[in-house]
């Protein structure tokens, strides 16, 4: 995981309040909210969840021209 917004607002800390992978805000976990889910090289799960739609597609396009190692 070496892009830094992820290792900061990783959906997989424990003890966190949700938080957008793009942005950093917080999420209403009561209400609807966009995710990515992908399986990583070693077969690890990962869920991203995202504050807003353009949180999501602007994560998703600065993936595809940065993409993770």
């Amino acid at each position: 995981m070496n892009d830094p917004r992820i290792a900061e607002n990783s959906p997989e800390r424990p003890g966190g309040d949700p938080v957008c992978t793009n942005c950093g805000d917080a999420i209403e976990i009561e209400s609807w909210h966009p995710v990515l889910a992908e399986t990583d090289a070693d077969g690890s799960f990962h869920l991203y969840p995202f504050c807003s739609s353009h949180c999501r597609d602007l994560w998703n396009h600065t993936r595809t021209i940065n993409p993770r190692e």
